[in-house]
């Protein structure tokens, strides 16, 4: 099996040398995927939370928070456990849809992408994305939140 690398594997590697871990990822089967984009034309969706804001990476590894996983794409294993989320969130942060986005975007995750950790009780997982990955062609938008 050929050996993937990561998208951002410069920044990977740079958490990693500042005292980051990765969490345990798991190789993708298959699987069904959802999450938030927004619906506005020329929206940047499906780019993880450092590569949008690179300075809150510096100030997080200053500040000592720091963490991978705003280098992965958070993604939920159902429309109706994404769709709680949003909903819990957008009641305690009315706000977080200018970050997050309006709407739900769906696809299928294959070897190709990446690996993911395992999902959580809410069903959230992180993908950690292989070059070539690119959900703006994969994932489209199935409904606005």
């Amino acid at each position: 099996m050929p050996q993937h690398i990561f998208k951002y594997q410069k920044e990977i590697e740079h958490l990693l040398n500042e005292g980051c871990v990765l969490p345990n990822l798991h190789l993708i089967d298959k699987m069904e995927a959802c999450r938030f984009a927004s619906s506005l034309p020329n929206a940047q969706n499906h780019i993880p939370q450092y590569m949008t804001n690179p300075k809150r990476m510096l100030s997080d590894i200053t500040n000592n928070k720091a963490t991978t996983s705003l280098l992965a794409l958070s993604c939920f294993v159902s429309d109706t456990k994404a769709e709680k989320f949003f909903l819990a969130l957008k009641k305690s942060n009315p706000r977080a849809v200018q970050s997050i986005g309006d709407s739900l975007s769906e696809g299928v995750l294959t070897q190709s992408d990446g690996e993911v950790t395992t999902p959580t009780p809410n069903g959230h997982f992180d993908l950690y994305e292989y070059v070539g990955c690119d959900f703006n062609k994969s994932f489209k938008i199935t409904r606005k939140l």
